[in-house]
């Protein structure tokens, strides 16, 4: 998701000792109004309508491509992530002005929802890359992967910041078409109203009117069927990109991973992977608890990433989400804790092994 890293930039958005961050943020938020704009769009049929918003965006994208330039100016030497994501900010970016005059130029619905869906996946990589380059903007020694070492001026100590975690590909793909699937629904909704409507009219229609009446309704069902086709489609796609993401988050041993609201993401269509490979280096884990068999998703209420594992052959163990640090653990613990799993606790391990959590500790402190 990107709506998450968007969230993370709740700051001033112009700092002038930090121009460069300044700038790849509002750089993000000129591209988030295209990709409102996108939507739109995407399941508009009106084409006066399709190229004032296709202006709009060209507007839009002309900033968020001289916000882009400024940030990279005033780049300093050391700011290579920065630089690199900031700059393929800046390709996605043009790729939406290119599908702006592609869409400007075309006189089909068809390929002008085709290329709208193209935009729209392109402004929310071009969002997610101006965010995630403004977060290396910050420190002019940061590198990508690491730990930094930040002077904290107050207490005179040092201490360690983790750098924020870079969101996936996958996570993108999953809200893309999320959207798409709820916009789908939404125009469903819209076109039953529509039909009730006129077949009531209908019923008190005669001669022309009632022709005019039925070619509409006709008109209607036919877009129907298509959005019921499409919309299926997406929810596939999402099913395909949900179980990819599912297994990805098992990979990432980072806190920010873990949520107990993504309510609705395993299911019948994406299991709940059985899994027993834990990433290399200290991994804390939450046990959720031993069951004789496999339970139902929804039994587990929202918390995201879950893995089981069969043990002797006879149980199966649950657990959730991957930390680096046994107080981030601790902290989600207490939300799967108010979920009703009382009995859950923190467990560690180390290259792929079960370790008791004072070795991890101590692990942790020698780092």
């Amino acid at each position: 998701m990107f709506f998450s890293v968007c969230q993370a930039q709740k700051k001033e958005v112009f700092n002038k000792d930090n121009k460069g961050q300044s700038y790849a943020i509002l750089s993000a938020q000129g591209t988030k109004d295209v990709f409102s704009l996108a939507q739109k769009n995407y399941f508009s049929t009106n084409f006066l309508v399709i190229k004032e918003n296709c202006d709009s965006m060209i507007i839009f994208s002309n900033n968020a491509v001289q916000y882009a330039d400024s940030a990279l100016l005033f780049a300093c030497d050391s700011c290579n992530v920065a630089k690199e994501r900031m700059l393929l900010a800046k390709f996605y970016q043009l790729k939406v002005l290119e599908y702006c005059s592609l869409i400007k130029n075309e006189n089909s619905n068809e390929s002008i929802h085709l290329l709208s869906e193209k935009l729209m996946d392109a402004a929310g990589n071009g969002i997610v890359e101006a965010y995630a380059a403004s977060l290396y903007f910050e420190k002019e020694e940061e590198e990508e992967g690491k730990l930094d070492l930040v002077l904290d001026e107050e207490v005179e100590d040092v201490y360690y910041k983790e750098i924020p975690r870079e969101i996936s590909k996958l996570e993108i793909d999953e809200i893309s078409y999320m959207t798409i699937k709820e916009l789908y629904g939404k125009r469903l909704a819209e076109i039953d109203d529509e039909l009730i409507s006129l077949k009531k009219r209908a019923e008190k229609s005669r001669g022309n009117d009632l022709a005019e009446v039925n070619k509409v309704i006709a008109h209607l069902v036919n877009e129907e069927e298509k959005c019921f086709e499409k919309m299926r489609g997406s929810e596939d796609r999402l099913v395909s990109v949900r179980n990819e993401l599912s297994l990805e988050m098992l990979k990432v041993v980072h806190k920010d991973i873990f949520s107990s609201e993504k309510e609705g993401f395993y299911n019948e269509n994406v299991p709940i992977p059985e899994i027993n490979e834990i990433p290399i280096g200290l991994v804390y884990k939450i046990q959720i608890g031993f069951f004789k068999s496999q339970l139902p998703s929804e039994h587990f209420n929202g918390i995201f990433p879950l893995s089981s594992q069969k043990i002797d052959d006879t149980y199966y163990r649950y657990v959730a989400g991957n930390f680096a640090k046994y107080q981030d653990a601790k902290d989600a613990k207490v939300k799967v804790v108010e979920k009703g799993y009382t009995d859950s606790f923190v467990v560690a391990f180390l290259n792929g092994e079960k370790v008791s959590i004072s070795d991890a500790l101590e692990n942790e402190e020698n780092k």
